[in-house]
């Protein structure tokens, strides 16, 4: 299939000229003609024009004026005048306003004509690709600024257990700062968040880069055994205390000893097995399923819930004098919607990740896919972020680039939220009936209910405002001067936002 060819578009209101200049140059170009400047500006409308020539005096507008209109609204149009030799001023006032190219003379010969364009047909080809180079190194020093980025976060704490909490958010930073202080504390900690936040990755951090890193570090999800068998994990059993019970074994807390227990999903304990851990928490002991001998035990308790272990108390569902055992010092990790900044430096992290466990090279993701990724809300947190990388390495085949389109169908459809966008007639905007004020009513207290409890009031409006920004770009299909009608800015004012958040626009 043959590359598209150059358009010229030819002004003037002599018919004959236009046509002769047409037929001269209709072999190698798509030619337009148009009678006046009025005309030609419809044109521009629906053409991608690479050349344009027009005649100096013609009725109405002439073609100093119109050139330095074309300068203004499509700069990389090159612009040719066509002047009488008495029209010296015409050529000034042309060179001053259009920063005209070239200027033909009447009466000129043909193969002049065709070298004239062919030269700023070449010029037009090299400032494409110039700028089409520029933008691909502007690309990848983004890409190393996130990665020198990405280094310099990990000068906050040497210990390589930190590295694998990748972020460089405001909530992710305050959070790392929070567990820097924590390193030499041997106090109890419940981290709490949404399923797949990373808590445990918080745990091992806490663990790896304390004072109890040389130790062993135990972790047990409390809500996948039943009581019988979690009690027996936990504390150990004699033999002959059950059925099955055929030798003596110790319990995780006990090979614990000396370093930390991390017990995730504590919400999903029973009350019975919670006066248990009770227990060992304030007296240091542990009994055997079975056996009689107390054992005292010195480790560091961490737990994890994505439960409100608040709420709970207060349905009589979780012990209240454990919770305040459990809760000596509270953490919280961020959902990843909060930490959207976050987003590419993760996502590229993965595909490195993933790439290695494969055994592939490491495919760079197309500027469309990480506004895609941004744009969505994750339910699924950073996991479910890891999930759609892998997924998105096995659909690309032996391409180096990961495209919107390799994402899982999740993705493909309008983000999660209470309203859609629509684009239409050059903006976009807000679409779906308005609620009910007993409908908003219930949204808003379902809303305050879901609030993060540790987010700063400047955090949860930077983190509204970045999504907001998302959609209106994402929706307007990133044209900025739409985006910022939709939003209620100045085109200026939506650029600087952009350039504070580090969100890409046209």
């Amino acid at each position: 299939m043959d590359a598209k060819k150059p358009i010229i578009l030819i002004v003037d209101d002599e018919p004959a000229i236009v046509s002769s200049i047409i037929r001269s140059l209709e072999d190698d170009y798509e030619c337009l003609g148009a009678p006046n400047a009025a005309e030609a500006r419809k044109l521009f409308s629906t053409h991608a024009i690479t050349c344009v020539l027009s005649d100096q005096r013609m009725p109405g507008e002439p073609g100093s004026e119109f050139l330095a209109w074309v300068k203004q609204t499509h700069p990389d149009t090159m612009r040719i005048l066509i002047t009488g030799f008495s029209d010296f001023e015409s050529v000034v006032a042309a060179v001053n306003k259009g920063q005209i190219y070239h200027f033909l003379h009447k009466p000129w010969e043909p193969i002049q004509l065709e070298v004239v364009i062919r030269q700023a047909v070449q010029v037009h080809q090299l400032t494409d690709e110039n700028q089409r180079l520029q933008a691909e190194l502007k690309a990848r020093n983004q890409v190393l600024e996130r990665e020198n980025l990405t280094l310099k976060a990990d000068t906050i704490q040497e210990a390589a257990a930190f590295r694998d909490l990748i972020g460089l958010s405001a909530p992710m930073q305050r959070l790392k700062a929070k567990l820097q202080a924590l390193l030499q504390s041997q106090s109890t900690v419940l981290i709490t968040g949404e399923s797949g936040t990373g808590k445990e990755l918080v745990a091992r951090a806490l663990h790896f880069a304390g004072a109890r890193k040389d130790k062993a570090f135990v972790a047990q999800n409390c809500a996948a055994l039943p009581d019988s068998i979690l009690e027996s994990e936990l504390f150990g059993h004699v033999k002959g205390a059950f059925t099955h019970a055929v030798e003596t074994r110790i319990g995780i807390i006990e090979s614990a000893n000396g370093g930390t227990l991390f017990l995730d999903e504590v919400g999903d304990m029973s009350l019975s097995m919670q006066a248990k851990l009770l227990r060992f928490l304030q007296e240091g002991v542990i009994t055997q399923v079975g056996g009689r001998v107390e054992k005292r035990v010195d480790i560091r308790v961490i737990c994890a819930t994505h439960r409100d272990l608040e709420a709970m108390v207060k349905d009589k569902t979780f012990r209240e004098d454990l919770y305040y055992r459990l809760a000596v010092v509270p953490l919280r990790t961020p959902a990843l919607r909060e930490r959207r900044d976050d987003i590419p430096i993760l996502a590229e992290h993965f595909l490195r990740k993933k790439a290695l466990k494969f055994g592939k090279k490491t495919p760079r993701l197309a500027p469309e896919t990480i506004a895609r990724l941004s744009a969505h809300n994750f339910p699924g947190n950073v996991r479910e972020l890891e999930n759609a990388l892998e997924y998105s390495l096995n659909m690309i085949g032996d391409r180096d680039t990961v495209l919107p389109e390799d994402l899982p169908d999740r993705f493909q459809g309008a983000t999660s939220s209470p309203a859609s966008w629509t684009a239409g007639a050059g903006a976009a905007s807000l679409s779906g009936a308005s609620p009910s004020n007993a409908e908003s009513a219930s949204l808003g207290a379902e809303g305050a209910a879901n609030l993060p409890k540790d987010l700063l009031l400047d955090e949860a409006v930077m983190s509204l405002e970045v999504e907001w920004i998302n959609r209106a770009m994402q929706a307007t299909g990133g044209n900025i001067s739409q985006a910022a009608k939709v939003l209620g800015l100045s085109r200026q004012g939506l650029h600087n936002k952009l350039a504070k958040y580090g969100i890409r626009g046209e």
